[in-house]
Parts: C-alpha cells; sequence; structure tokens
C-alpha cells in the first residue's frame, strides 16, 4: 500500500476519534477509503490504487468418539483454508488472480486413534478474465454441477442409508472435469449462457460444451462432456436439468447418462406454505436401484419447528425403509437443539436410532456444536465441532 493511502487512512481515523475525553470507550468503527467499495468486494482487503486483495477462510476442528460399521475409534481432525483473490478493474472487465490452501487430510492410525495432517497443498490457482464472457486458465473446480440429487433423510443415521449423493462419479464410463482447465463462460442472450471449455488438462483431458437458461420461474441447463482427449476409451457423458417455480412450488428433475448407456435420474419437489414446509425427491439407476422419499415440517411456535419423514429405496435387491421424526428449537438468539428419533428396516435387519445436538452460534461467523448419535444395534456416536469463517 502507498504512503499516500496510509496518511489518509490514519487522518480518517484521528478525525473520527476527534473530541473524545480520554475516559470514552474506544468506538468500534472501521474506515474503508480506496477501490474495494467499487468493486462490491467486502471482507478483510488490502488495497492498492487499482487493485483490491480479498483475504477469506476457514478454521474448523472436529472431534468425535465413535463404534459405527467401521468399528470403534477415535477421531481428531482440523480443517482449513486460506484463499486469496486479487481483483483489478479494467475498461475491458475484472482481471482475477485467484490462490486456495487446504490442509492434505492425510489419516494416519495409531490403534483406534485417528487423526488427520495439517500441511498445505494448494486446492486451487487460477486466473480469470472478463465480466459477460469470462475466460479462467489453471487450477480449478470443475465448472459443470453436474450433480443428480443432493439430499439426506433421516439426518440422525449415521449409517448414511438415505444420504442420496449421486453424480457423474456414479456413472460406468466417466468423463474427468476439474484439474488444470482452460475454460470461457459466456452470457450470449437474456438468461442464455454458453459455457465450453477444456478440463482434466493435467489427467486425460476432457471437452466440454453446455447451455444455460435462467429465466427466473424456469430454468433449465444441459451438457455434453467428452473425456479421455490423449487416450482411446474417449467416454462421453450427458447431462441436463430443470426446475421450475409456480408461486410456493419448486419442481425439479435431471438426468446424467454415458456412452455406454448407464443412466440415473431423479425428480423432486420442494412445497412451501406459510407455516408448513414439504420435500420429496425420488431417484432410478440404470441397475435397477431406484428410492423414494419425503420430509414435512411445520413451525409448532415462533422458536420451535417439528419434522416428520420416510423413506424406501431398494439397493443391490435389499429392501431398505426408515421412518423419523424430530424438533429444533431455538433455545435463545444464540443457542440451537436437535432432537431425532427413527426406526430403519435394513433388508429385515432393523434398529430403532436416536440423535440429539446443541449449537452455539454467538455471531462473527463462530459456531461450536455437541452432538450424539445412538441406536439399538450398539452403535453409538459422540461428536464436538468448532469453526470460525472469515
Amino acid at each position: 500500500m502507498k504512503l499516500k493511502s496510509l496518511l489518509l487512512g490514519s487522518a480518517a481515523v484521528l478525525a473520527l476519534s476527534t473530541g473524545a475525553q480520554a475516559a470514552d470507550p474506544i468506538p468500534a468503527t472501521f474506515v474503508s477509503l480506496g477501490v474495494c467499495d467499487a468493486y462490491g468486494i467486502s471482507g478483510l482487503t488490502i488495497e492498492s490504487d487499482d487493485t483490491c486483495l480479498s483475504i477469506s477462510g476457514e478454521v474448523a476442528y472436529e472431534y468425535y468418539h465413535e463404534d459405527v460399521d467401521a468399528g470403534y475409534g477415535i477421531y481428531s481432525n482440523v480443517d482449513w483454508e486460506l484463499a486469496f483473490e486479487a481483483t483489478t478493474q479494467t475498461d475491458s472487465g475484472a482481471a482475477v488472480a485467484f490462490i486456495s490452501f487446504v490442509d492434505d487430510d492425510t489419516e494416519t492410525v495409531t490403534g483406534f486413534v485417528h487423526t488427520f495432517s495439517e500441511d498445505p497443498v494448494v486446492d486451487q490457482a487460477y486466473v480469470q478474465f472478463g465480466d459477460t464472457t469470462v475466460l479462467s486458465a489453471g487450477l480449478k473446480d470443475k465448472i459443470l454441477d453436474t450433480e443428480v440429487l443432493d439430499h439426506t433423510y433421516g439426518g440422525g443415521d449415521e449409517h448414511g442409508l438415505f444420504d442420496w449423493d449421486f453424480d457423474e462419479n456414479d456413472l460406468v464410463s466417466t468423463a474427468a472435469q476439474g484439474g488444470h482447465v482452460i475454460t470461457i463462460e459466456s452470457l450470449v442472450a437474456d438468461g442464455f449462457t454458453v459455457i465450453a471449455g477444456l478440463e482434466d488438462l493435467d489427467g486425460d483431458g476432457t471437452a466440454l460444451l453446455a447451455v444455460e437458461y435462467d429465466g427466473g420461474m424456469f430454468s433449465a441447463e444441459a451438457a455434453v462432456l467428452l473425456g479421455d482427449l490423449y487416450g482411446a476409451t474417449d467416454p462421453v457423458n450427458f447431462y441436463a436439468a430443470v426446475t421450475a417455480e409456480f408461486d410456493a412450488v419448486e419442481a425439479r428433475a435431471s438426468v446424467i447418462f454415458d456412452d455406454t448407456g448407464y443412466w440415473i435420474a431423479s425428480l423432486g419437489a420442494t412445497a412451501t406454505l406459510d407455516m408448513f414446509t414439504l420435500d420429496a425427491d425420488a431417484f432410478f439407476e440404470d441397475n435397477g436401484d431406484w428410492g423414494v422419499a419425503g420430509e414435512g415440517s411445520f413451525d409448532a411456535t415462533d422458536t420451535v419447528a417439528i419434522y416428520i419423514g420416510a423413506g424406501y429405496q431398494e439397493v443391490a435387491a435389499v429392501d431398505i425403509f426408515t421412518v423419523y421424526g424430530g424438533v429444533n428449537a431455538d433455545v435463545t438468539e444464540t443457542i440451537a437443539a436437535n432432537a431425532e428419533l427413527g426406526y430403519v428396516d435394513n433388508g429385515g435387519a432393523d434398529y430403532i436410532y436416536g440423535a440429539a445436538g446443541l449449537t452455539y452460534a454467538p455471531g462473527g461467523g463462530f459456531e461450536t456444536s455437541l452432538n450424539v448419535f445412538a441406536d439399538t444395534d450398539d452403535h453409538y456416536r459422540l461428536a464436538f465441532e468448532a469453526s470460525k469463517e472469515f
């Protein structure tokens, strides 16, 4: 930062404190001078005449004991992320350099104690330029979210039987995404965006083309990805999704399939009324697996919400059923409590589970929680978590 900027900042702070007596408390006032406000960049920033450097991240710690399907274990894990984004506005668009570091999370097991390394690794490092047409190049997450379904029904069940998460990685023939990329994203007309690029250039290589439309009440996207550009297998993935909003109801559908004919599809809807919300999802897979689940919740009071849900799925010719209910309560403005009780029939092996937790969130990006889970199969989990975003 130039000396002139430092002097201006010091003068502004002195001006704000003029007239304060020695016994007066120092006001928690922060002054920002420069270009960051003009760019719409908030948070912790360092600025020069034309460039803003935004710094953000998170530190999270988790410690838990469990005896679930994997057996007894004690886990201690620190997750962290530190990101730097430098933005310079030009007459032709914003020029951005972004780099983020995360812990490598390598697991070490000593007896029944599991710990994870916090050594830094580069998660993303790329340059970007443009406004309505944006060029990105470097190490970057995938530009297309080719996810068919990501929803959990019965959050207290540590077995994760109804933790539904389907994307391109569940196909037989997969075109890799992310990694070293060169992509262009262009707003070509009102609501229409075209995406084209190359990804996984540090691997087998993938070419992609996608079209997105967002018209407010109606949105849709479709994409085709050709993988293994450097080889001979040439996997092809196709993805399509559509969402429609009608007053208080949102309906959605998506499908992904590959060149072998293997496919995964989902249908879902969310209805939001004054005091009542209903979520429902179903998935269907080419191998014969399928499932359907729904959850409804209503506000019993201004601070207490009650929910009940049920689900059924057939996976590998095994019938799995669950029904559960719970309550979310705001004990105070900063403390929230949750309790859940459920029943699961996993192919004839049934059990009852219970879960409860307390969360303290006083603000400032800080949150800590204590959660417990147990079932009639003598499985349990006791977890403590704390995190701070900045």
